[in-house]
C-alpha cells in the first residue's frame, strides 16, 4: 500500500498517523486554561450541583444537599483538606447571596462543615483563622450600592451563627484567645449598625439560652459580658435581654453601676428601661448612648423576654398568696407602653410599633394578665385608628385584635377576662367603634364563670359610669351602652347555653347565674326605686325605660328555649320584681282590682296544687307543659302591670278564668286564643314569641271556635274600617295613647322590642344589629311591600293635587290657576274676602292628609296582625296535620292570597298551605272527614276561587289545594274519583266556552298529571307487594294513602265491614282501603249463576275462595267482638271458622299418624308448614291452605250447610281469576 512521507510522521491509508518517537502527546497540546476548565468540570461537577441545591426553596432538598456535601467532604484522601478549605470559602461567599433560600441552606452546611473541620484537629483549621476569613470574605470594597453592603453584612451575621452552631464554644480544642477574637468580632457587628445589633443580639441570646449555650464555661461567659461592657451595649434592648439572662448565672460578674441590683426590671429603673426599649439616648456610665436615627420597624426580641420575665414574677408572687397578681406586668405596661408608645402625642411610627408589641403581649400573656394590655391609651388609639378606613394605621390596629380573637377561640378564660377589661375601661361599644366583631367573639367563647364577672362589671357601669367630671352629661349614653351590651351578651349565646339543665328546689330547670344576674340588674334599674347613694348620677326615667326595653328583648330571646326553661327564666325575673312590693315604679299606679289579681297570681304561681290540677289535661300533649304555659302567661301579665299596660288587668282576669275552668269548660280554649291574638296584635317581638311558645302547647286543644277566631282576622279588610272592626273595644284607649304620644319625643334607640312594619318603626338601635334572621327577612319583605305600593300612592297623590287645584281655583274665583304677568292683582280687601274660603280648602286638605296617614297606619297594623296569625297557623298545621279541623284553613288562606295587598302576607299564606300539605305527605297521614259531602263542599269552594282570578301564587294555591282535597276524598272512597273528575270536567267546560275565563290551563294539566301519578303509585305498590301478580285487572281500582304501606306491617289490623278495611297507624291517622271490587265480583257471581246449589256442591269453584275470604274477615271481627251473625252467610262463616280452629289439633294428630285416616292434606302442608309459609310471605300457599282446609272440613264432617244459605256458582274464568286475586290480597292484609 503506498504511503506519503510529507513530514515527521507518515499518514497511513486509513487516515491515522503512524506514531514516531518525536511526536508530542495530544493532551499536552491543550491550552492550560482549557485544561483547567476540563479538570474542574470532571472533578467538581458533583459539588457544584450540591451548592445549587443548597439554595433551593424546598427545605427537604436543602437538607439532603447538606448531607451529601458532608459525606463527600468526610472521605479521607489527599484532597480532603483543600476541599474543606474550598468548601468553607464557597459557603461563606454563598451566605452573602440573596438568591432563593441560599442563606438558610448555606448556613446549615457551613455549621456542619466547620464542626467536621474543627473535629479533625488540623492546624489549618482554627477559630481565629475562620473568623478572619469570614471578615475578609464579607467585606465589600469600592463604590457599591447600599443593598450590596447590607447583603454582605447579613452574610457575616449568618456566618457567625454557623460558627456558634458548630459547637465551637464548647469545643475544648479551641483556644480561649480564639474564642475571645470571635466574640469580639460578633460584638463589633452589634455596635456597627442598629439593625445588626438587633439581629446579632437575638442570635447571641438564642445561642446562650439554648442547650449548647448552657454548656459554656464561666470563663467564656465572662468573655461575652466583658465585650458587651466594652462596647457599652448594656443599655440597649438587646443588652437588657442579655443582662437578664446572665443575671441567672452566679458564676458571671456583671458590671456595677449599669442597672439596679435587682436588674433592669426594678421599679426604680422603670423610667430608664422605657427609654432603652424605645432606643432613646440614655447615659451609660461615662458615655451616652446615641439614637439610631431610623424608626424601629419591628419590636426587638427583648420585649418578649421582658414580658415573659414579668409574668413569671407575678406568677411566683401569686403562688405564695394564692391569688392572681398582675401588678408587675401592669405597671411595666403602663410606664413603657401605654404612656409612651400610645401617648396622644406619639407619632404614627411609634404607635405602629406599639400595636406590634400589643400583638406580642396578647399572644404570650397568661389569661389573668390579658386584660392589663387594654389600657386607656391603647383603646383610644385602636378605636381612633379604626374609626376611618383612610387612617394610616387602620389595618395595623386590627392585627392585635385578630391575635386576641384567635386566643379567645382556644381559651375561654382569655375571652372572659378580655371582655371584662374592655367593659371596665368603658369600651362597651368597642365593636361599633372599631368596626370589628371582637366583643361579639369574646362573648361567644367566654365561659359561664367569666360571664358572671362581665355582668357584675356592667351593673357597676350602669350604676356609676366611669366618667370624668366634665362628662357627666354622657351618663345616659354610657348606661344605654351597658344595657345594650347585656342584651348583646345574651344574644351571643346559643339557646342551649342559656340553660344549664340544673334543677332548683321545685325541680324546674334554672338559668345560668350570669343570665339571672343580667335579668335582675335590668329589673332593679328599670323598676325598683333605688337609693340615691347606689347610683351616681341618679337613675333617670330615660334609663329606666331603656332597661325595661332591654329586659323585654332578653326575655324575647329566651323564648327560643323549650317551654320549661323559658317559663322558669321569666318566673324568676318576675319573682325578683315582686320582691320589693310597693317600692317600685308602675305597680303603685295600678288599680285595686289589678293589685288583687296580682296577689292572687303570686299565690297561684307558687302554689304547687296548680301544677297538680293542670297535669293530665286531655289533648294537651305533654301534661307538664300546660301549667308551664300558664305560668309563662301569668308572669307576662304581671310584667304588663308594672309596665302600666291598660290591658294587663283584663288579661290577668281572663287567665284566671281560663285556668280555673280549663278541664271543665270548653270555652276556656277560645278565651285563651283571644288572649293570644291580643298579644300578637301588638308590634312587639316579645309578645309574638310568647304567643307562639304558648300556642305550641295548646295547639292540640284548639277548638273549631278558636280556629275560626284566628281565621276571622285573615278576612278583615286592610284599611281603617277593618282596624276599627278588629279593635272596636280598644278604640278609645288607642286614641288617648296617641294623643299623649304626640307630645313626647320617641327615642328610636329605645324601641328594641318593636317590630318593623313597612319600614315605619325601627327596633333595637345599635344593640340590635344581630337580630334574628327571621325578623330581618320580615323587614326586607315589608320594604318590598312598601315599594310595590309606591306606584299606587303616587297616583293617589296626583289625583289629590288635581282636586286641590280645582278647589283652590274655585275659592279664588277663577276657572283655573293660570300664570299671570302680574302676580299682585288682588288688593288687601280682596285677599281678606277670599281668606275664609282658603282656610276651608286648606283645612279640608289637612283632614284628607290625616285620613290618608290613618289608613296607611291601619293597613300596616292589619297586615302585621295577619302575618302573626299566619305564624300561629303554621305552628298548628305542623303539629295537627291529621286533624280534620285543619281543613278549615284552606279556603280562608286561598282567599287571603287573592285579597291581600301585601306580597309578604300572600307568600306567608301560601307557605302555610305548602307546609300543611307537605306535613301530611311526610307523615303519611291524611285527615278523615266525617262524610264525603263536607269534602266536596270544600273542593267546590276551591274551584270557585279559581274562577275569580288573581296572581300566579293564588292560582298555584288553588290548584294545590284542589289536588290535596281530591286526595283526601279518593283515599276515603275511590268511587269519589268519578265525581271529582266531573267537577274538573265542568270547570274545563266553562274555561272552554268563556274566552275571558280567569282559570288557567295549567290547572287541568296538573289534574291529569296527578291522576296518572296516583294510578301509577297504586300499581307500583301492588307489584312491589305481590311480585307474583303479573296481571292486574283493568277494573281493579286500588287507591291507598301514603301511610298504608307502613300499616301493612302492623299486625293489629281491624276489618270493619265486608268491603272496607280500616287500618290504624301508630301516628293516629286512619287510612281507608276500599275493597269494593270484591263486592262487585260477588254480584257478578250472582248474576251469572247457572243454577243454585249448596255450599258443599260447589267444591273447587271460586265460591269457596270468596267464602274463605269472608271466614278470615269474620275471624278478625270475632276477635274484636264485633261479629253480629245477622246474615245467614255470616252465621255459616262463623261456624266454619270455629270448626276450622277446633280442627287444628285433630289436623296435627293426623300429621303424626294418630288421627282420622279419612282426613286428607291435599297441599301437603301441616300446621307447622303453614306457619312457616306465613312467616316467609308465601301468601299463595297460605290462601290455598285456607281454602282447602275449609273444603276438607266440609268433607270430613259432612254437615249440611244448606240451612245457612246457598252460594251461586260461576264458571267464568275472568270472574274466577278476579275473585281469587281478591282473596289472596285479603290474606296478605290479614298478615
Amino acid at each position: 500500500m503506498p504511503t506519503a512521507t510529507n513530514g515527521p510522521s507518515t499518514v497511513v491509508a486509513n487516515g491515522h498517523k503512524r506514531p514516531h518517537d518525536g511526536d508530542v502527546a495530544q493532551s499536552e497540546q491543550i491550552h492550560p486554561s482549557r485544561k483547567r476548565r476540563l479538570d474542574y468540570s470532571e472533578a467538581d461537577a458533583q459539588f457544584a450541583r450540591m451548592y445549587d441545591e443548597l439554595a433551593d426553596d424546598v427545605q427537604a432538598v436543602r437538607l439532603a444537599a447538606a448531607g451529601k456535601l458532608i459525606r463527600a467532604l468526610s472521605a479521607t484522601s489527599d484532597a480532603q483538606i483543600p476541599r474543606l478549605q474550598s468548601a468553607i470559602a464557597r459557603l461563606i461567599k454563598g451566605l452573602c447571596s440573596g438568591r432563593k433560600a441560599a442563606r438558610l441552606g448555606f448556613s446549615i452546611a457551613l455549621a456542619e462543615v466547620l464542626r467536621l473541620a474543627f473535629g479533625l484537629g488540623i492546624l489549618e483549621f482554627t477559630l481565629a483563622g475562620v473568623t478572619e476569613q469570614v471578615g475578609k470574605l464579607t467585606t465589600v470594597e469600592g463604590n457599591v450600592s447600599g443593598q450590596e453592603k447590607r447583603d454582605y453584612l447579613i452574610g457575616r451575621r449568618f456566618a457567625s451563627q454557623a460558627i456558634l452552631q458548630s459547637d465551637v464554644g464548647t469545643n475544648t480544642k479551641v483556644p480561649q484567645h480564639d474564642f475571645q477574637a470571635f466574640i469580639g468580632a460578633v460584638v463589633e457587628q452589634m455596635a456597627e449598625k442598629p439593625w445588626m445589633r438587633r439581629d446579632c443580639g437575638a442570635m447571641l441570646y438564642e445561642f446562650l439560652a439554648s442547650r449548647r449555650g448552657s454548656q459554656l464555661s464561666p470563663e467564656r461567659l465572662q468573655t461575652i459580658v466583658d465585650w458587651l461592657s466594652a462596647k457599652a451595649l448594656w443599655k440597649t434592648p438587646e443588652g437588657v435581654a442579655l443582662w437578664m439572662l446572665f443575671g441567672t448565672t452566679p458564676a458571671v460578674r456583671l458590671p456595677v453601676g449599669v442597672w439596679d441590683k435587682k436588674g433592669p426590671l426594678a421599679k426604680s429603673e422603670r423610667h430608664i428601661l422605657s427609654k432603652v426599649l424605645q432606643e432613646v439616648p440614655v447615659e451609660d456610665g461615662d458615655s451616652t448612648t446615641t439614637s439610631s436615627g431610623s424608626r424601629q420597624a419591628a419590636p426587638s426580641f427583648a420585649w418578649s423576654v421582658i414580658m415573659r420575665a414579668m409574668h413569671q414574677s407575678d406568677n411566683a408572687a401569686a403562688e405564695k398568696l394564692d391569688v392572681p397578681i398582675t401588678e408587675n406586668f401592669a405597671t411595666f405596661w403602663a410606664a413603657c407602653v401605654d404612656q409612651t408608645l400610645f401617648n396622644e402625642n406619639a407619632s404614627s411610627e411609634r404607635k405602629a410599633l406599639g400595636l406590634q408589641i400589643l400583638g406580642l403581649a396578647i399572644s404570650s400573656a397568661p389569661p389573668v394578665a390579658v386584660g392589663c394590655v387594654f389600657s386607656p391609651n391603647v383603646l383610644r388609639c385602636i378605636m381612633a385608628q379604626r374609626a376611618d378606613s383612610q387612617r394610616y394605621l387602620f389595618e395595623a390596629a386590627k392585627a392585635p385584635l385578630n391575635h386576641l380573637i384567635s386566643r379567645a377561640k382556644q381559651d375561654s378564660a382569655i375571652a372572659g377576662n378580655a371582655a371584662s377589661s374592655l367593659i371596665r375601661a368603658g369600651a362597651v361599644n368597642f365593636d361599633q367603634a372599631s368596626k370589628t366583631k371582637t366583643m361579639d367573639t369574646l362573648l361567644t367563647h367566654a365561659d359561664h364563670s367569666k360571664l358572671e364577672d362581665v355582668m357584675k362589671d356592667l351593673k357597676t357601669m350602669i350604676l356609676k359610669p366611669a366618667l370624668k367630671a366634665e362628662d357627666q352629661g354622657n351618663a345616659e349614653n354610657a348606661r344605654r351602652n351597658s344595657a345594650d351590651f347585656m342584651l348583646a351578651v345574651v344574644r351571643s349565646r346559643k339557646p342551649a347555653e342559656l340553660s344549664l339543665g340544673s334543677f332548683g328546689t321545685d325541680y324546674e330547670p334554672t338559668p345560668p347565674q350570669w343570665l339571672s344576674a343580667a335579668l335582675n340588674t335590668l329589673v332593679e334599674i328599670g323598676y325598683w326605686k333605688l337609693d340615691k347613694s347606689l347610683a351616681s348620677p341618679p337613675i333617670s326615667d330615660v334609663t329606666r325605660q331603656v332597661c325595661r326595653q332591654r329586659l323585654s328583648s332578653i326575655i324575647g330571646h329566651v323564648m327560643k328555649l323549650p317551654l320549661a326553661q323559658a317559663s322558669r327564666t321569666l318566673l324568676l325575673a318576675v319573682e325578683h320584681l315582686r320582691s320589693v312590693g310597693e317600692n317600685s315604679y308602675g305597680y303603685p299606679n295600678a288599680g285595686k282590682e289589678t293589685k288583687a289579681l296580682v296577689r292572687k297570681t303570686d299565690k297561684r304561681m307558687r302554689d304547687t296544687s296548680m301544677y297538680s290540677m293542670m297535669l293530665g289535661v286531655p289533648g294537651s300533649g305533654n301534661s307538664e307543659d300546660v301549667p308551664r304555659a300558664f305560668v309563662l302567661l301569668y308572669a307576662m301579665a304581671v310584667l304588663q302591670v308594672y309596665n302600666e299596660d291598660p290591658d294587663a288587668g283584663p288579661a290577668l282576669q281572663d287567665l284566671h278564668d281560663c285556668a280555673g275552668e280549663w278541664d271543665k269548660n270548653s270555652q276556656s280554649v277560645s278565651i285563651l286564643i283571644e288572649l293570644l291574638l291580643s298579644f300578637v296584635s301588638k308590634q312587639s317581638t316579645l309578645y309574638r314569641k310568647l304567643a307562639e311558645q304558648v300556642f305550641t302547647t295548646f295547639a292540640a286543644s284548639l277548638t273549631p271556635e278558636g280556629l275560626q277566631s284566628m281565621l276571622a282576622v285573615l278576612a278583615q279588610r286592610e284599611n281603617l274600617s277593618g282596624q276599627q272592626e278588629l279593635f272596636r273595644n280598644e278604640e278609645d284607649e288607642a286614641e288617648e295613647d296617641s294623643e299623649e304620644g304626640n307630645g313626647s319625643v320617641i327615642d328610636v334607640d329605645d324601641m328594641s322590642d318593636v317590630e318593623l312594619v313597612n319600614g315605619e318603626e325601627v327596633g333595637a338601635g345599635a344593640s340590635d344589629d344581630s337580630e334574628e334572621e327571621e325578623e330581618e327577612d320580615d323587614e326586607e319583605e315589608d320594604e318590598e311591600d312598601s315599594e310595590s305600593e309606591a306606584v299606587d300612592g303616587d297616583e293617589e297623590d296626583l289625583d289629590a293635587v288635581a282636586a286641590f287645584d280645582r278647589k283652590l281655583a274655585a275659592a279664588l274665583g277663577s276657572a283655573a290657576m293660570a300664570d299671570d304677568d302680574d302676580g299682585s292683582d288682588m288688593d288687601d280687601e280682596q285677599m281678606m274676602a277670599v281668606e275664609p274660603a282658603l282656610q276651608n280648602v286648606f283645612k279640608e286638605l289637612k283632614m284628607k292628609s290625616g285620613r290618608k296617614q290613618d289608613n296607611k297606619d291601619a293597613k300596616d297594623t292589619i297586615v302585621n296582625f295577619k302575618n302573626r296569625v299566619l305564624d300561629l297557623l303554621a305552628i298548628y298545621v305542623k303539629a295537627q296535620y291529621s286533624n280534620v279541623f285543619a281543613l278549615d284553613i284552606i279556603i280562608p288562606l286561598v282567599m287571603l292570597i287573592r285579597e291581600t295587598t301585601s306580597k309578604t302576607t300572600a307568600e306567608k299564606a301560601f307557605a302555610v298551605l305548602k307546609q300543611y300539605f307537605e306535613a301530611c305527605n311526610k307523615h303519611k297521614a291524611l285527615p278523615v272527614l266525617p262524610n264525603e259531602d263536607a269534602g266536596f263542599e270544600l273542593l267546590s269552594a276551591t274551584h270557585a276561587e279559581m274562577t275569580k282570578g288573581g296572581s300566579k301564587l293564588h292560582l298555584n294555591a288553588c290548584s294545590r289545594s284542589s289536588l290535596f282535597l281530591s286526595k283526601v276524598l279518593v283515599t276515603m272512597d275511590p268511587a269519589c274519583y268519578g265525581r271529582i273528575m266531573g267537577m274538573y270536567a265542568h270547570l274545563q267546560e266553562q274555561w272552554w266556552k268563556d274566552p275571558n275565563s280567569k282559570v288557567q290551563s295549567s290547572v287541568f294539566t296538573e289534574w291529569t298529571s296527578w291522576s296518572i301519578a296516583m294510578r301509577r303509585q297504586a300499581m307500583a305498590w301492588l307489584r312491589e307487594l305481590f311480585p307474583w301478580l303479573k296481571i292486574v285487572s283493568s277494573s281493579f281500582s286500588l287507591l291507598v294513602s301514603p301511610g298504608y304501606r307502613d300499616a301493612l306491617k302492623n299486625p293489629a289490623i281491624g276489618i270493619h265491614d265486608l268491603g272496607r278495611i280500616r287500618c290504624r297507624t301508630p301516628c293516629g291517622g286512619q287510612i281507608l282501603f276500599i275493597r269494593s271490587d270484591l263486592e262487585r265480583a260477588w254480584m257478578m257471581v250472582q248474576k251469572q249463576a247457572v243454577g243454585e246449589m249448596s255450599f258443599a256442591e260447589v267444591s273447587g269453584m271460586m265460591g269457596y275462595e270468596v267464602a274463605c275470604a269472608r271466614i278470615v274477615a269474620r275471624a278478625e271481627l270475632s276477635r274484636e267482638g264485633r261479629c253480629s251473625h245477622k246474615d245467614p252467610l255470616d252465621r255459616f262463616i262463623s261456624t266454619c271458622m270455629q270448626r276450622t280452629w277446633w280442627l287444628m289439633p285433630k289436623y296435627d294428630m293426623h300429621r303424626q299418624g294418630r288421627g282420622d285416616p279419612a282426613f286428607e292434606d291435599p297441599l301437603g302442608l301441616g300446621r307447622s308448614e303453614f306457619m312457616v309459609a306465613a312467616e316467609e310471605g308465601a301468601w299463595t300457599k297460605v290462601a290455598e291452605y285456607l281454602v282447602h282446609n275449609l273444603r276438607e272440613n266440609v268433607k270430613a264432617y259432612g254437615q249440611d250447610l244448606d240451612d245457612f244459605g246457598r252460594v251461586p256458582a260461576c264458571e267464568d274464568p275472568a270472574v274466577q281469576h278476579w275473585v281469587r286475586q281478591s282473596v289472596l290480597m285479603l290474606a296478605c292484609l290479614l298478615r
